[in-house]
């Protein structure tokens, strides 16, 4: 897969890009110096990975990235038909 720029996002007044480099996974640049700052991942065990020492504004960088509509989120469909509720008419 392509890496693809999924957009921009800003916490406490820094800008960072949000590149997507696998299927559910996506690496976090600040634009002021163009420094990797680290990754997080989208999915049923979603974890931010951190080259850094700062985990916390990973997080907080992938939660604005979640909110804004800057990852690529594919909803997943249910184990079964059976585990919807049956109505009858």
């Amino acid at each position: 897969m392509q890496t693809a720029v999924k957009g921009m996002v800003q916490v406490k007044s820094v800008t960072y890009r949000i590149v997507r480099v696998h299927a559910g996974r996506y690496e976090v640049v600040r634009l002021l110096d163009d420094a990797r700052i680290g990754a997080f991942s989208v999915g049923a065990h979603a974890q931010a990975l951190c080259d850094s020492t700062a985990p916390e504004l990973i997080r907080e960088i992938a939660r604005a990235a979640l909110q804004g509509g800057r990852t690529t989120w594919v909803p997943r469909r249910p184990a079964s038909s059976d585990s919807f509720a049956k109505v009858r008419v």
